[in-house]
């Protein structure tokens, strides 16, 4: 959602089907750079993250290289952290994303199926 606004308020047009699909260009700057870091710290390939962050560092600045591990990291913390609890996608959220959330394949992600995991209400 953020990232359709940024596109806006830039005139720049993002393609949100790259979260899902690694073969599209993004169209954010150092976009192969953001990926193969957050791939490779999410997935605990340390030994793969060390080179990525030295290369991802010489390419987009090394100040831009650790912002994004911060935040690639805390999301990936707040999304465990939903995940383990059961917690289900906000009303509000739920009801402004169905297209994005459909077009871009995130729907696979059932926030439904979590919440009935740990026999919790979704509505």
């Amino acid at each position: 959602m953020l990232l359709r606004a940024s596109g806006q308020s830039e005139q720049a047009d993002y393609d949100l089907n790259s979260v899902t699909d690694s073969e599209i260009d993004s169209g954010v700057d150092f976009s192969y750079w953001l990926r193969s870091l957050t791939e490779a710290a999410i997935q605990g390939r340390w030994g793969d993250l060390a080179s990525i962050r030295d290369q991802a560092g010489m390419a987009m600045g090394t100040q831009s290289m650790v912002d994004a591990l911060v935040v690639a990291s805390g999301f990936n913390g707040i999304t465990r952290v939903a995940d383990a609890t059961g917690i289900p996608l906000d009303e509000n959220t739920q009801q402004m994303t169905v297209d994005m959330r459909e077009s871009t394949g995130i729907e696979r992600f059932n926030y439904g199926e979590k919440s009935d995991r740990y026999d919790l209400v979704t509505s």
